[in-house]
């Protein structure tokens, strides 16, 4: 959907019923058109969004006649077959699915599923694995599956755990760590693993499980209450890769920054010019907030040990020298400030499959008459969809208001919008029956300019130009890229003072600019100021804005003459009773 066709469904798509709780105990009919009832319901539910976007209330009958007339356009795109075409159906399909998506969650599952991932907040879990590769083929699968239960195996059995790691894991770090992650926190790895660590009892090893990384056990260690996260900042002088002695001058460096920031000198300065971490020198050395496991161990130890504002002494990690500036430490977050973190992860890893499966469970069970009546998920959907329409008030009328507001959209298009945009001898004719009613604020230079490369082409255009003599204005841009091709420009220019720079200099007395790009050169042609607008083209924005209006009176009304509208006068009497604002 285009941004203009976006904003105006939005417009009509937006805010509340007055009805608080979305349903109404009656719902009589307000009018018909054409013998089609128009409730109650849909007109209260439009007229509670119109003025909650407007800075004073509408009137009851001003609004109606405004409703009545958005109901007679809705009724002329049908008419037209707009809702049948197959563009309009496979948008209006696309929406609806929007918004009947989250109603196909089990809440209590996806209540389920967000509590037991915050359960792992509080806590810290140390925690060991070894990752065998998922296989290219189901052949492969399957062995690699045995090959690693018979590693958990031994693992029980009493073997090393370390050693097993340095032998088989495919991990790369397990050759220096033995498997071991140190203490993990949530939301750091795929959650079927870190559901395994933290369900994992401690000191035991969990079944085989599976991410998209490979085949695991996890062997879970023991537990802390959650460090929380610490912000940061930091300086770093690389000696990863590098010889002694360069590793010697980069010790000798780093010392000199610590005398200097001792000195009173600026961290974020010193950071954005002598640090060599790519990712965070730029900003000042500042990194992320980051919680336990995220950072080397020499670099977490140090960072979470300063009191908030202190500054580290110099300290070696396996990437180089560090200084370390702690700004600021927190706690664990409240549910409530991670809850759509957590659903984030949730639709990312699958697990939001769940509570929609069970959605699906329960929809099957209130739908399918028969085991033998094998409802498709798509038609479970549409069916929820319909039940949601005719049970849920406010669902229904989002969803009608969505349907009209795109065929309201569409029909308004072609008959006002894009019709008025094409046709260039009504906005003429508009023009001169209103020619008193559009001014120019000020003078305007009109004419047209003609660019070249350079001089010399320049010349040669002039002088055809002027051999030419009367060249119809409507036909240059044609007849000068007929004979020049693309060594030729030709603008046409309506400016005022300081609209346009070459114009300035044309006439307006500015100084001459000089271009950018290929088109150094310019000479006007059939140019003259003008004081008041000669043709609708010299106020085509006001001429066209007007003409649509007048094209859409005109539509109107030809709708009203051809529609039968019945207004249910006690039923509108009502509404202004209720409301209190009617006229």
């Amino acid at each position: 959907m285009n941004l203009r066709k976006s904003l105006f469904v939005l417009a009509m798509g937006m805010g509340v019923a007055l009805v608080a709780d979305g349903k109404k105990p009656s719902d009589p009919v307000l009018m018909t058109i054409d013998g089609k009832d128009v409730r109650l319901s849909e007109f209260d539910y439009l007229y509670g969004k119109n003025n909650m976007q407007q800075q004073s209330p509408v009137a009851v009958d001003e609004y109606l006649d405004m409703f009545i007339a958005y109901k007679l356009k809705v009724a002329d795109a049908i008419a037209a077959g707009i809702d049948t075409t197959a563009a309009f159906r496979k948008e209006y399909e696309g929406y609806r699915l929007d918004l009947v998506r989250p109603y196909l969650t089990d809440k209590d599952e996806e209540e389920r599923l967000i509590s037991e991932a915050y359960s792992h907040y509080p806590v810290e879990v140390e925690a060991s694995h070894i990752m065998v590769a998922l296989g290219k083929t189901p052949e492969e699968r399957e062995k690699n599956k045995a090959l690693l239960d018979s590693i958990r195996t031994a693992a029980v059995g009493g073997a090393d755990f370390a050693a097993l790691a340095r032998k088989y894991s495919i991990d790369r770090s397990a050759s220096r760590n033995g498997g071991s992650m140190g203490y993990i926190t949530p939301g750091r790895f795929p959650y079927v693993f870190e559901k395994a660590a933290y369900d994992t009892p401690e000191g035991e090893i969990s079944p085989v499980i599976e991410t998209p990384f490979g085949f695991h056990i996890v062997r879970s260690g023991a537990r802390r209450a959650a460090t929380g996260e610490v912000l940061a900042q930091h300086i770093l002088k690389l000696t990863q890769g590098k010889t002694p002695e360069e590793q010697a001058r980069a010790k000798t460096q780093i010392d000199s920054i610590y005398t200097l920031i001792k000195g009173g000198a600026d961290f974020s300065d010193l950071a954005r010019r002598e640090s060599e971490d790519p990712g965070s020198a730029k900003n000042g050395g500042m990194l992320p907030w980051f919680g336990a496991g995220r950072m080397v161990p020499e670099f977490e130890k140090a960072a979470f040990a300063l009191a908030d504002s202190a500054v580290s002494e110099p300290f070696q990690t396996s990437y180089g020298y560090h200084i370390v500036k702690t700004l600021g430490h927190r706690g664990v977050p409240a549910l409530d400030d991670v809850r759509q973190q957590i659903m984030g992860m949730m639709q990312r890893d699958g697990r939001a499959q769940l509570s929609y499966r069970k959605k699906m469970d329960e929809l099957r069970a209130r739908f399918q008459t028969s085991p033998s009546d094998s409802l498709s998920e798509n038609e479970l959907i549409d069916l929820e969809t319909e039940r949601l329409a005719a049970e849920d008030a406010d669902f229904a009328n989002l969803l009608r208001e969505y349907h009209d507001g795109m065929l309201l959209f569409e029909i308004s298009n072609r008959k006002i919008w894009e019709g008025a945009a094409k046709d260039t001898e009504g906005i003429e004719k508009y023009f001169e029956a209103h020619r008193g009613d559009y001014s120019l604020a000020e003078p305007k230079y009109k004419g047209f300019m003609i660019y070249t490369p350079n001089d010399s082409m320049m010349t040669v255009v002039r002088e055809y130009v002027a051999a030419a003599g009367d060249i119809n204005p409507d036909s240059i841009g044609v007849v000068l890229k007929r004979q020049f091709d693309k060594d030729v420009r030709i603008e046409r220019v309506l400016a005022a003072k300081g609209d346009n720079r070459v114009v300035d200099a044309v006439a307006f007395g500015g100084e001459r600019p000089d271009l950018p790009g290929k088109w150094k050169c310019w000479m006007p042609w059939n140019g003259r100021m003008i004081e008041a607008p000669e043709e609708a083209a010299d106020v085509r924005g006001a001429v066209t804005t007007d003409y649509q209006a007048e094209l859409e009176r005109e539509w109107v009304e030809q709708l009203r003459a051809t529609h039968k509208v019945k207004v249910n006068k006690k039923v509108l009497k009502s509404v202004k009773q209720h409301l209190n604002v009617g006229r």
